[in-house]
């Protein structure tokens, strides 16, 4: 099976916003919209591509400020999922007015997610690890066959996400990272919320906020 990732930095802080394509069956996901994109929308419309699910790491507005917009272009089909235990940060607006203004994420997701949940996208499985630390329902969306991760913002190219702000705990933070990060394979792949790519493997060797 092949799965495809197209990386769309998008947003005044510069997110990644990732489109995973299976590309045996044209099922596709888009993990963490930072905001409404016509160059996203364009890509999957232009490759015929059947987005089936907004899968969100966790619930700051800066990674579900598209989800609503997305769901809407496709009637609703996509199905926005995330961890229960981000639900009130969700529902809270994302924490954007810890930054000063007001944003509201819409209804509720259509699904929340488990720790060790596995959802299919095509014929790829996609596996949920609950990673809390920069909020309390952060989840990694890790694609074992493919040597891929999704981390959010937990874990950074040679850095790790904040832990400052409301719901953030730092000894959860590297928790998650020793414990579900550093336990996969070396050459896994880790896509974060902002920044370059890098794998596993580099982030045991030289990150240097990590022991």
């Amino acid at each position: 099976m092949t799965l495809k990732v197209d990386t769309f930095v998008l947003g005044p802080i510069e997110n990644n916003t990732y489109l995973l394509v299976d590309e045996e069956t044209n099922s596709a996901a888009l993990i963490d919209p930072a905001i409404p994109s016509r160059q996203v929308l364009e890509s999957i419309r232009g490759n015929n591509l059947s987005l089936a699910y907004i899968l969100i790491t966790h619930a700051h507005f800066d990674h579900i400020g598209g989800a609503k917009w997305f769901k809407n272009q496709f009637n609703s089909e996509p199905i926005i999922v995330l961890h229960q235990a981000d639900l009130s940060l969700w529902l809270e607006g994302g924490g954007a007015r810890d930054f000063g203004f007001d944003f509201s994420a819409g209804d509720q997701p259509d699904m929340i997610l488990e720790d060790e949940q596995t959802i299919e996208l095509g014929n790829s499985k996609v596996k949920v690890l609950f990673t809390p630390g920069h909020t309390s329902g952060h989840v990694t969306y890790h694609f074992l066959e493919s040597a891929m991760a999704f981390c959010g913002d937990l874990i950074f190219y040679h850095g790790v996400g904040r832990t400052d702000l409301k719901y953030s705990d730092q000894d959860g933070l590297f928790m998650s990272i020793k414990e579900k990060i550093f336990t996969m394979p070396n050459d896994t792949i880790l896509f974060p919320g902002h920044g370059p790519s890098t794998t596993v493997g580099e982030e045991k060797l030289n990150n240097p906020f990590i022991s």
